[in-house]
Formats: C-alpha cells, structure tokens, sequence
C-alpha cells in the first residue's frame, strides 16, 4: 500500500483535489511547488518543498521517502482558450517526467501516475472532432505534442506506470458514474470533473489492474 506519495502540479486545479483527497485518505504527501504560499492546504502528513520538476535535485529532494508519484503538471497557457500563448516551456510535461523517473530509479521505485487527456497518441480518434480539429490548428497543439512525449517516456520507462486520459474537464462538483475505457470501449463520454478525475488519479494507485496502461475517463 502506498504511504507517502510525491505530488507534481499540487497547486493546479486538478491536484489542488488531488492533494486534498490524498490528505483526506489518510496519505502523506511530498508537493514539490514553484510557490509554496500557494498551498492553502494545511495538515502534519502534508511536506511542502519548493522547486522545479526540471530540476533533478528538487525532485531528489522531493522524492525522498516516498512510495510513488503523482503528477498532474500540465503544459499551460495564459487561459483557457486554444489559441491563448503558451507559458509553460516547451515539453515542459516531458522533461519533468524524464527528471522524475530517473530520480524513482536511483531509488528504486516503481509506481508512477500521470494525468494525460483523451486524444494522446493512440487515443486521437477517440477524440470528437472539434476536439481533433484543436489538436490540429491551435496551441493546444503543443500541449499534446507534450501530452504524447510524455507517455512515450513512461511506457520506455519499464516502471509500473498509469496515464490516465481525462476527457474535458469540467468544474462539476457532484460525481457522476464514472466510466473507465480502453481503445475506446465503452465508448467515453464527452467530459468529466476535475473532482473526479483527481480521485481516480489517487485511487489507482494501489490498483494493479491501471499498471503500465492509459485508462480514459470520462463521466455518464
């Protein structure tokens, strides 16, 4: 059973959730954050270390002690919109994870969790069109030229790792039937919570059945 997790991306709107369900489940928490006043979050079980994901001794720093990872970074823009400029730098997501997982190996760990989105690599069809047409002729290009590196790096990592596929995102605060897919059966819906994606990403640490396999999501 996992104990002390490493959390990557803790004060973004998924793994803002995801810190605080971890702490509610009983789990210790690592969260390696650019600002640490930005963790409202406050329990003993919870170590807040600043740093960058980028850089191999925050994440040695960060890593010690813990049993698996999480992450939740994501490739940012000034907003939402597709056509917003990037922030983040290019394959920011990539070379994080590149870090991480060397850091997990001087280590020996074994577990890692990220959060990826439906339309990365072999997903893509699984995409609704507009989805795909975004992917395509906006920004959000970049992201998932990041989103599919990334994934490139776990499946080569020979770790037990889960990319999961979030559907769109939403702020909904209710959870919903969950459905859980693999090349596209059953077929996923349109979205799901940000809530219930960052429960899954917690839940599934323990579950062998997510190792070294990309889950998508999405909420009936």
């Amino acid at each position: 059973m996992t104990g002390r997790i490493l959390l990557l991306g803790a004060t973004g709107r998924t793994g803002r959730l995801s810190l605080e369900y971890a702490l509610s489940q009983g789990m210790e928490v690592s969260a390696l954050v650019r600002n640490a006043a930005a963790i409202t979050a406050r329990s003993d079980r919870l170590t807040v270390i600043e740093g960058s994901p980028m850089n191999a001794d925050d994440v040695r720093n960060a890593i010690e002690g813990c049993d698996a990872v999480v992450s939740t970074l994501n490739n940012n823009r000034t907003s939402d919109n597709p056509w917003a400029r990037r922030l983040s730098p290019s394959l920011f997501m990539t070379q994080s994870i590149r870090t991480c997982l060397a850091a997990m190996k001087e280590r020996g760990m074994r577990r890692i969790v990220v959060l990826s989105s439906v339309g990365v690599n072999d997903s893509f069809d699984d995409a609704v069109f507009v989805m795909r047409w975004l992917i395509r002729n906006t920004n959000l290009q970049y992201t998932f030229q990041d989103h599919d590196a990334q994934e490139s790096e776990l499946r080569r990592s020979g770790m037990d790792w889960t990319a999961v596929r979030a559907a769109l995102l939403n702020d909904g605060k209710k959870l919903k039937t969950l459905v859980e897919s693999y090349y596209n059966e059953p077929k996923p819906a349109l979205m799901i919570s940000r809530l219930h994606t960052a429960r899954y990403l917690i839940d599934c640490l323990n579950d062998q059945t997510t190792f070294r396999k990309a889950p998508t999501i999405s909420e009936r």
